[in-house]
């Protein structure tokens, strides 16, 4: 069963800065991604997006960022295309931003657990590391973390956490949120 929770973050200035500039890059590679898929639909007659791979020796910085988040990113523009390909009343063309204020990076397995977890007293994110959280609501225990959203708000930074975990266990964690 899936459920899905927003924490409060309270990052150290370093982390703080790290997520703004992966805000930024998002924003940048989503953009250059744009332009570069309608410049080769162009020249070579077909839909080809470019991976956040090639541009990591033009734009250097994205090799501090958190590559899960970037990758998603492409996933995210890819899926946009192809739902505007197939029904383009209803799905516009994917258009440049001017910045973003979220972004979506993805749990996977590693030789220390899964990479996204819940652990003293803190959120353990790629690239950030453990990063305090503010939580105001009770945590399945053995949840598995699927992915999570970080997101700024009038200067206050959230994440956004979607889970798995057994029926039972949401249950309990329903029962023992307050009202």
């Amino acid at each position: 069963m899936t459920g899905s929770v927003r924490i409060g973050l309270a990052p150290t200035a370093e982390q703080a800065a790290l997520i703004e500039k992966t805000m930024a890059c998002c924003a940048m590679l989503w953009n250059r991604m744009i332009t570069d898929e309608a410049r080769l639909q162009a020249e070579l007659g077909r839909r080809l997006v470019p991976t956040p791979a090639k541009y990591k020796r033009e734009f250097p910085e994205l090799k501090d960022v958190d590559s899960l988040a970037l990758n998603g990113l492409h996933h995210a523009l890819l899926r946009d295309f192809r739902n505007h390909d197939y029904n383009p009343h209803d799905n516009p063309r994917p258009a440049p931003v001017d910045g973003l204020n979220s972004y979506t990076t993805y749990s996977k397995q590693s030789k220390g657990g899964f990479m996204i977890r819940i652990e003293g007293g803190g959120i353990r994110l790629p690239k950030l590391g453990l990063v305090p959280i503010i939580q105001s609501t009770e945590l399945p225990e053995d949840m598995t973390i699927q992915a999570a959203n970080v997101q700024k708000e009038k200067g206050s930074y959230f994440c956004k956490i979607k889970y798995e975990c057994h029926a039972g266990q949401l249950a309990a964690a329903v029962e023992k949120q307050p009202a």
